[in-house]
C-alpha cells in the first residue's frame, strides 16, 4: 500500500509538471532585497571565518572582465531556519493598521485538521469565507483566497507561476505568506486543509512538497492561524524549503518595506511589509562581486553587467534582473537611490545586472532565448530590457485613470494590454482593428526597442517627440496585465487614450529634461567561473559577442539617441558628467579627475562639435598627477555635447551635455547642511552652496553673495559648489540670507542650528503639551536645530531605536511613541545631519489622555458624529472627540460642562497611528454657549478644550 501510494504521488507530480515562463526577476524591492540577503551573506561569512575584504580574484580577458566564485560572490545567503517555530503578528491597532511580530516556540496544531481542499491544484487558488470580519492593514475581509503557494490574499487570487519574489508579495494583492514558495498540492496525498470556527481559522499544508519536474520535491509542513482581533499565526513543523519569502503586506506597494530577520526579533512596530527574503540555493551575491571588481578596476561605468558560467540562476523563475544603486532623477516614477558606495563604487555606478546563467542563452546574440520564447527574446533584447529598469517601467497616471493602468509584473513592467509600441520592456504593439470590430484588438509585435514614451522617460525623447498611445480596459480575453508578451493574441475591451501630458500630470516634469540628460553610457562585462578555473573560449567569446553587438543594439534601440561603451577603461572625472551649465558670455571651470596618478603625462582633447561653447585644443594631466582643470567660454545659448578624448586608449572618453543659458536670472541656489565634525559631539558643520537651472544642473564661477555689508562673496567652483565651513553651533547666527550676485529673485534664508537641543520638559503630549510618553500615542519634541535641509536625515531614538516620525521642522519633531514602549524612564534622542543631541529622561505613562484643539480659539478636535462638522452642537447629540495618550485604556470619562456625558466608545482611530477617538453623547442638560471639555483616563485628566452648544429651542 506504501509503494502504491508513493507511485501515485509521482504520476500526480508528473501529471502536473510544467514549466514555468521565466521572467524577469526585477522589482521594486530588489534593490532592498539584494541589500539584506547581501548583509545576512557577509554575516554568516563572518561566523565562518572568512573576510569580507579577501583580495580580489578578477582578471580581464581581453574586454570581458572574469571573477572567481570565491571570497563570498556566490553562496547561500539566508537559508531558512524557522521550522520548529512560530511567528506571531500581533495587530498594534484594533484595525490592525500596524502590527508588531515575535517569534515563539513549535506549536503546529495536530488537532486542527480541516476539511481538504480538494481539487487544489499547482498553481491554483480556492476561495473561503471567514466566520468574522477580519482586520488585516486597516481594512475588514470576509473572504480569503488561499493560494498554493503557502499564502493567503484578500480581494483577488494570486496563482501565477511566475518567480516568488519579494517583490510580488509587496506589489500584488494584501498577503499573508507563511512559506511563498512553488508548491505543488496536486502531488500530495494530504491536500491542503482548511479548519473554521468562531474563535479562528486555521489553514494547514499538511504534507505538500515543492514542485519538480521530475520527481516528488521536499514535503513542507505548516500552517496559517487567523483570529478574529487581526492576530496572526505561522506555524511551522517538518518545513524545509531553501527558497521562499515569509511576512505580510498590505500589498499595491502601500507602506514602506525594509526586509528583515525574524529570528533577530526586534520590537519595532510596521504599518507596511514585514517579510524575510530566504535563500538558501547557490546564488549570486551581486554586491559582493561588485565590490571584488572594484578592487582591480575603477570607477569608471555606469552598469556592471554579470553572467555566470556556474549555471546559477539570477533568481528563482526569472532569466534576470536588474538593481538600481544610484538615481538622482525625477519624474519618471522611480524613487531617489544613493546605494553606490554598498557595491564598491564611489561615484559613478547606477546599476547592476545579473544575467543569470550564460548556459540559458544561444550563441547567436540574434536567436530566441528558449525560456522567452513566448515573447521572441533574444540576449540582446534581454540585456536591453535590463539596461532599460533604471528608467523603466514605472510611469503612473492621474486620475480618473486606474493610476496603475499602465504597468504589468511587479510594477515594473509594462502592462500586456498597453500599446507600448513593442517595447524591450513588455507590453505590446497593439493594433486597433476599428469601433465595431471584434474582437477589436490584436497584439501584433513585441520586444523590438525602447519606445517613444520609453525614451521620453530615459531622457531621449522631448515630450513633444512623443505620439500619444493606450491602454485596453475591460479586457475579455488578453489574459491580463501581467501576461508575457506575445503576438496575435485578439480580444476587445475599452480603449483609453493616453500621451506624455497625462504622466507629467501624475509625475511632474522629467527632470533633468531631454535637453541635458545623459545620453553616453559605459558598461563593464563580467563573467563569473568557478574558483581555480578559466572560461573556455567559447564561453568567452560569447559573452564578448554579446558585449560588441551591444553597442550596435542599444544606439538601434535608442533611434540613435544614446550610445553603450562596453570596453574596459581606466576612469576619466569630468566636474561637468553628466551635464553642467555655463552663461553666455562667461567662463565656467571644469576639472579632470583620474583615480590614480598618471604614470606618464595624459594629454586630452576637448571636443565641442556645436560650437556652443569654446574650450582648450588639449590638456594635459602631467605624470603623477590625477587631475588638471581648464576654461571653458559660453559662447551662445543652446546645449553643447562636450567630450574629453584621451591620447591614451586605456582611457575611456569622459562626456557632459553643456547648457549655455542667457544669463543668471534663470538660476536659483541649492543648498545642503552636512556635519563635519570629526569627534563625537556633532557640533560642527558646513553649509554647501549650489548655483543650479531648471534641470538642477550646476553652474562654475557664480557669484553667491549674503547680506552683510559688505557683503561676503562665494565662489562656485568647478562642481558648481561652494562650501561655507565649521560653523559651530554654538556661537553663529540664526540664518544666512543669501542671492545670486545681480538675481534678487534667487535670494533664500537658510535656518541654522543655532542650538542643537531638546529644552527642557520639551517632550510631550501631541494634543495636551504635557510632558512625558504614553504607548501608542502622538508626541511631540520642542527644540532647536533638530531638522537641517535633509529632513529626511532626522531621527527620533528612544533607548537607541528609531520611532516613526511623522513631522519634521527645525523647533518641532512630531513621532509615534511605539506601542511597546516599557513603562518607565526612557532615552530620547535627535540626530541629524548635524550630529546628535544629548540624551533626554523621558517618563513613560500608561496614560496620559490629550485633547487636540485650534490655538487661535481653544476649539477642541470635535465632530458631530459621522460627519465634518465642527459644531455648534446640540444637547443629546453624538460626537466624536479627537486626542491622543489613552494608551491601552479603553474605558474614558468625558466631562462636558460639569456634566459626565455617555461615552460609547473609546480607542484608536481607525487607520491612523496613535490618534484616539472617543464617541460620546452630549448630556441633555448641556446649556448653550461654550462649554469646557475635557477627559479622563488612568486616573489622568486632558487638557481642558472648548465646545460649541447651540440652543435647543
Amino acid at each position: 500500500m506504501f509503494r502504491r501510494q508513493v507511485l501515485l504521488l509521482v504520476l500526480a507530480s508528473l501529471a502536473w509538471a510544467r514549466q514555468d515562463p521565466a521572467i524577469c526577476g526585477t522589482h521594486l524591492q530588489r534593490s532592498r532585497e539584494e541589500l539584506f540577503l547581501h548583509r545576512q551573506h557577509a554575516a554568516r561569512r563572518g561566523k565562518l571565518g572568512f573576510r569580507a575584504t579577501a583580495a580580489s580574484t578578477a582578471q580581464d580577458l581581453g574586454q570581458i572582465a572574469i571573477l572567481e566564485d570565491s571570497n563570498g560572490v556566490v553562496g547561500r545567503r539566508n537559508p531558512f531556519n524557522l521550522d520548529q517555530k512560530t511567528i506571531v503578528f500581533s495587530p498594534s491597532v484594533p484595525s490592525a493598521s500596524a502590527y508588531h511580530f515575535e517569534v515563539d516556540g513549535p506549536s503546529f496544531d495536530e488537532a486542527a485538521a480541516g476539511t481538504p481542499l480538494d481539487g487544489l491544484g499547482d498553481d491554483d487558488s480556492r476561495s473561503i469565507a471567514l466566520p468574522f470580519s477580519f482586520p488585516f492593514f486597516g481594512a475588514n475581509y470576509s473572504q480569503v483566497f488561499v493560494n498554493s503557494d503557502g499564502n493567503l490574499t484578500f480581494q483577488v487570487s494570486d496563482h501565477a507561476s511566475a518567480d516568488r519574489s519579494l517583490g510580488r508579495v509587496t506589489a500584488g494583492p494584501p498577503r499573508i505568506a507563511a512559506l511563498f514558495a512553488d508548491l505543488n498540492p496536486a502531488a500530495s496525498a494530504r491536500p491542503v486543509e482548511v479548519l473554521t470556527t468562531a474563535e479562528r481559522v486555521v489553514i494547514t499544508w499538511p504534507l505538500v512538497p515543492l514542485f519538480s519536474d521530475t520527481s516528488i520535491g521536499l514535503l513542507q509542513r505548516f500552517q496559517i492561524r487567523l483570529y478574529p482581533s487581526g492576530r496572526i499565526e505561522f506555524a511551522y513543523a517538518g518545513t524545509t524549503a531553501t527558497d521562499a519569502v515569509v511576512g505580510i503586506a498590505p500589498g499595491k506597494g502601500n507602506g514602506t518595506t525594509m526586509p528583515i530577520s525574524f529570528i533577530a526579533g526586534g520590537t519595532q512596530e510596521f504599518s507596511g511589509s514585514i517579510v524575510e527574503r530566504f535563500s538558501g540555493s547557490d546564488a549570486i551575491d551581486i554586491i559582493t562581486a561588485a565590490q571584488q571588481f572594484y578592487q582591480t578596476h575603477q570607477d569608471s561605468y555606469d552598469y556592471l553587467v554579470f553572467y555566470n558560467a556556474l549555471n546559477i540562476p539570477a533568481a528563482s523563475g526569472a532569466v534576470a534582473y536588474e538593481v538600481t544603486a544610484r538615481n538622482k532623477r525625477s519624474g519618471y516614477g522611480d524613487v531617489v537611490v544613493e546605494d553606490g558606495a554598498e557595491y564598491g563604487s564611489a561615484s559613478r555606478l547606477q546599476s547592476v545586472l545579473n544575467m543569470g546563467p550564460l548556459s540559458q542563452y544561444p550563441v547567436d546574440p540574434n536567436a530566441v532565448v528558449g525560456a522567452r520564447a513566448i515573447s521572441r527574446d533574444t540576449p540582446l533584447t534581454v540585456l536591453g530590457h535590463e539596461a532599460g529598469h533604471l528608467f523603466l517601467a514605472f510611469a503612473t497616471l492621474p486620475p480618473p485613470h486606474n493610476p496603475q493602468a499602465l504597468l504589468g509584473r511587479s510594477n515594473v513592467h509594462w502592462s500586456f494590454d498597453f500599446n507600448s509600441e513593442a517595447s524591450y520592456l513588455e507590453g505590446n504593439r497593439i493594433r486597433d482593428n476599428g469601433a465595431g470590430v471584434s474582437p477589436r484588438f490584436t497584439t501584433i509585435a513585441t520586444v523590438e526597442g525602447y519606445a517613444p514614451l520609453d525614451q521620453y522617460l530615459m531622457g531621449f525623447r522631448a515630450p513633444e517627440d512623443v505620439p500619444g498611445s493606450f491602454y485596453v480596459t475591460q479586457a475579455t480575453s488578453s489574459g491580463g496585465g501581467s501576461r508575457a508578451p506575445q503576438s496575435g493574441v485578439s480580444f476587445d475591451g475599452q480603449r483609453v487614450d493616453i500621451g506624455v501630458p497625462d504622466i507629467v500630470q501624475s509625475l511632474g516634469p522629467r527632470i533633468p529634461d531631454s535637453t541635458v540628460a545623459q545620453r553616453h553610457f559605459r558598461f563593464g562585462f563580467v563573467l563569473i567561473v568557478a574558483a581555480g578555473t578559466a572560461p573556455t573560449a567559447a564561453q568567452l567569446a560569447q559573452v564578448d559577442q554579446y558585449r560588441s553587438r551591444f553597442e550596435s543594439s542599444y544606439a538601434n534601440a535608442t533611434g540613435n539617441r544614446a550610445t553603450a561603451d562596453t570596453g574596459l577603461r581606466q576612469a576619466v572625472h569630468l566636474s561637468a558628467y553628466p551635464a553642467a551649465g555655463v552663461i553666455a558670455g562667461g567662463t565656467g571651470t571644469m576639472k579632470i579627475t583620474l583615480d590614480l596618478p598618471a604614470d606618464t603625462a595624459l594629454t586630452l582633447m576637448p571636443r565641442t562639435p556645436n560650437g556652443i561653447i569654446g574650450a582648450p585644443a588639449s590638456v594635459t594631466i602631467a605624470a603623477g598627477d590625477s587631475s588638471a582643470s581648464f576654461t571653458v567660454d559660453g559662447l551662445r545659448a543652446g546645449v553643447e555635447e562636450l567630450s574629453i578624448e584621451p591620447a591614451d586608449p586605456t582611457y575611456e572618453t569622459a562626456y557632459a551635455r553643456v547648457q549655455v543659458i542667457a544669463s543668471t536670472a534663470a538660476l536659483h541656489i541649492d543648498y545642503r547642511i552636512v556635519n563635519t565634525d570629526s569627534g563625537v559631539t556633532g557640533r560642527l558643520f558646513t553649509v554647501i552652496l549650489k548655483a543650479v537651472d531648471s534641470n538642477k544642473l550646476p553652474y562654475s564661477n557664480i557669484r553667491i553673495i549674503d547680506d552683510k555689508i559688505p557683503p561676503t562673496v562665494f565662489l562656485t567652483d568647478a562642481s558648481g559648489e561652494v562650501g561655507i565651513s565649521n560653523f559651530s553651533i554654538s556661537n553663529i547666527p540664526a540664518e544666512l540670507k543669501l542671492m545670486i550676485d545681480g538675481v534678487p529673485s534667487s535670494a533664500i534664508t537658510i535656518q541654522l542650528p543655532t542650538v542643537f537641543k531638546i529644552v527642557a520638559g520639551g517632550v510631550v503630549n501631541a494634543a495636551s503639551y504635557t510632558p512625558g510618553l504614553t504607548p501608542n500615542s502622538i508626541a511631540t519634541i520642542f527644540g532647536s536645530g533638530l531638522a537641517t535641509a535633509d529632513f529626511a536625515s532626522t531621527k527620533v531614538l528612544l533607548n537607541g531605536v528609531a520611532a516613526n516620525v511623522i513631522f519634521v521642522s527645525a523647533g518641532q519633531i512630531n513621532f509615534i511613541v511605539p506601542v511597546d514602549l516599557p513603562l518607565r524612564i526612557t532615552t530620547l534622542q535627535v540626530s541629524n545631519a548635524s550630529g546628535t543631541s544629548d540624551a533626554a529622561a523621558v517618563t513613560v505613562r500608561p496614560a496620559s489622555p490629550g485633547i487636540f484643539f485650534d490655538p487661535a480659539t481653544a476649539l477642541g478636535a470635535i465632530l458631530l458624529a459621522g460627519t465634518s462638522q465642527r459644531g455648534p452642537f446640540l444637547p443629546g447629540q453624538a460626537i466624536e472627540i479627537y486626542g491622543t495618550g489613552l494608551g491601552a485604556e479603553t474605558s474614558a470619562q468625558i466631562t462636558i460642562g460639569g456634566v459626565s456625558a455617555q461615552v460609547v466608545y473609546a480607542g484608536p482611530a481607525p487607520g491612523f497611528l496613535g490618534l484616539n477617538q472617543i464617541n460620546a453623547v452630549i448630556p441633555s442638560s448641556t446649556p448653550a454657549g461654550a462649554q469646557f471639555v475635557y477627559v479622563t483616563a488612568g486616573g489622568i485628566s486632558s487638557n481642558t478644550v472648548k465646545i460649541a452648544i447651540a440652543s435647543g429651542q
